[in-house]
């Protein structure tokens, strides 16, 4: 609790640009009073992390317990003669179980602002999508850089050194010009993001390396999933392969159930896709999952992930390179130096539903709050000691109370 006490007092603080955080703090504190991500649990839960490198690489090693986890992610259902989609991240866990679990870590070198006080504060701003002061989706389709060039239609997690002008409700609307954006990108003005993700990304062994700027955006490099839906139909672009699988499809009584298991084909993947049938004799319930897996590459795919629920608790570690793969949406780690680093655990819900710690200090062999252990050899079979860092509800940011 001290430390996060120390992050709020750091937000409140915060003069020029930053006074954004301000209702930060009330929307902090108040979140103690409110209904938490799940109502039966309490605001303030304990994620286990530890770290460990070599001459090569760096891992990160997480113990989160949890009662609920959810390896299900977002599905096509069929009702009613058509294929509707399952499973939110607007508003708390999702009713039918079908959203996953997720560790996120976000890496900083001293380049933003104050990450190093506030953390994850400083990517929240007014007008983002899932708080109360979300821009309307048409609003944004107009902007110049988010809706016409980037085509997006919400507004994301961004830094302030991508905007240009005064902090207030409209800052969203004020990105600097592209080429000012590939500048602080070519000198590391960002924040590199790593995201395991129990649906998306774990049963094909990666994790997402994305980064923070004017947008929350991924890495250079072909993600690890992408939108199972045909794009002229709006049906589902693949089902499962029954000579793999057995069946073309889920059944939504079974995921709302918890049938499948993590040996199971809960998740559908190139291996085992075939294109969609459209005359199939589809039975109400039947569900295709919405997410196509694939194997990454570039720099979105450099970091590997390993994932396991047993003795009530997920199990992670992440695995990348000691040099940035991609300076340009990544972080070098280098021995003997120290980082400023946060982390978020959404559990069965998205968007601002998670618990989120205060930042802190990661040094490689050197004094900080969380130390990465030098070892020789592969870093699965190495020993680390555990940090146990609190992690806490939020609420919306965003919002004057």
């Amino acid at each position: 609790m001290t430390k996060i006490l120390k992050t709020l007092s750091a937000i409140m603080t915060q003069r020029g640009p930053w006074a954004v955080f301000l209702p930060a703090v009330a929307g902090v504190a108040a979140a103690f009073a409110e209904t938490p991500a799940h109502p039966e649990e309490d605001p303030i839960h304990t994620l286990k992390v530890a770290a460990v490198y070599n001459h090569e690489e760096i891992q990160l090693r997480f113990i989160y317990p949890t009662d609920t986890p959810s390896w299900y992610h977002q599905y096509w259902v069929y009702e009613d003669g058509e294929w509707a989609r399952y499973g939110s991240s607007a508003d708390g866990p999702d009713p039918d179980g079908l959203y996953e679990d997720r560790i996120s870590v976000i890496i900083d070198d001293g380049s933003v602002g104050t990450f190093a006080e506030a953390g994850g504060h400083v990517t929240v701003h007014p007008g983002m999508r899932a708080t109360r002061s979300a821009v309307p989706r048409e609003e944004v389709e107009k902007h110049p850089h988010l809706g016409e060039r980037l085509g997006r239609t919400d507004v994301r997690k961004f830094i302030m050194e991508s905007r240009d002008g005064s902090q207030g409700p409209d800052s969203w609307k004020n990105v600097r010009p592209p080429e000012e954006l590939d500048r602080l990108r070519d000198e590391g003005v960002f924040l590199d993001l790593w995201q395991w993700r129990a649906h998306r990304s774990n049963p094909i062994g990666y994790a997402d390396n994305g980064y923070i700027l004017e947008y929350r955006h991924g890495s250079e490099g072909r993600s690890m999933y992408t939108t199972n839906q045909d794009g002229d139909t709006g049906l589902p672009l693949k089902m499962f392969d029954p000579d793999r699988t057995g069946s073309p499809s889920l059944r939504l009584e079974a995921l709302r159930a918890r049938e499948y298991g993590r040996d199971d084909p809960y998740f559908l993947a190139e291996e085992t896709a075939i294109s969609f049938d459209p005359d199939h004799e589809w039975k109400e319930g039947d569900a295709i999952p919405q997410r196509l897996l694939r194997k990454p590459d570039g720099s979105r795919g450099a970091i590997r992930a390993h994932g396991e629920y047993r003795d009530g608790a997920w199990h992670v570690s992440l695995t990348r390179s000691l040099d940035a793969p991609n300076p340009r949406d990544s972080k070098t780690l280098v021995p003997g130096e120290s980082y400023d680093i946060a982390f978020a655990v959404h559990s069965g819900a998205g968007a601002l539903f998670h618990r989120v710690s205060s930042p802190l200090t990661l040094g490689l062999n050197t004094d900080a709050e969380l130390v990465a252990q030098p070892v020789n050899g592969h870093l699965d079979d190495a020993k680390a000691e555990w940090t146990e860092i609190e992690i806490f509800y939020p609420g919306d940011p965003t919002t004057e109370r």
